[in-house]
């Protein structure tokens, strides 16, 4: 995109907001995972990368790491449309699994779900490995894939260009 996606304006604010408001009800603390001091305006804890440029499963795994709780829930700033409801159904399935992620039409969504700090051990084996393909690090631990297909697609869109805000 040539520029954060997570600072880009998204119906009139930044796409973080969007995910930020969604999560503040339901947990006791919001972190944010970012390399940009930007981020500190949104008035939530900000924490560069542990492992820099090893992608999204450097992401997690931080967030992990400075969680104060045993369950997370984990969104890339880049699915603006996700909600409470998602969440809270996310949440509900997660019973006795470290990891919870949607599957929708097929296609399992990896950057939302709910974590369990235990993950970070794992997490921090394969990304010291240099293996950092989400999936096979998830497919290590004791992991749920929900079927998702009662939710409206929108949800799981991810903002990936300017064609998809101008869309």
């Amino acid at each position: 995109m040539g520029e954060d996606k997570g600072l880009m304006l998204f119906d009139d604010k930044p796409m973080i907001q969007h995910v930020i408001d969604v999560v503040t009800p339901i947990v006791n603390e919001v972190i944010i995972i970012a390399n940009d001091n930007k981020y500190n305006a949104f008035g939530h804890p900000v924490y560069e990368d542990i492992y820099k440029d090893k992608g999204p499963l450097a992401g997690i795994y931080t967030g992990l790491f400075y969680s104060n709780s045993e369950m997370n829930i984990v969104l890339s700033c880049d699915v603006p449309y996700v909600n409470s409801e998602l969440i809270s159904f996310l949440m509900d399935q997660n019973k006795n699994y470290e990891i919870t992620i949607p599957k929708k039409n097929g296609n399992t969504h990896q950057l939302i779900g709910v974590f369990s700090k235990s993950c970070t051990e794992e997490f921090k084996k394969s990304l010291e490995n240099n293996e950092l393909k989400v999936l096979t690090a998830f497919e290590k631990l004791n992991l749920n894939v929900v079927d998702a297909d009662q939710f409206d697609k929108k949800l799981f869109n991810n903002v990936n260009t300017k064609d998809d805000i101008e869309a």
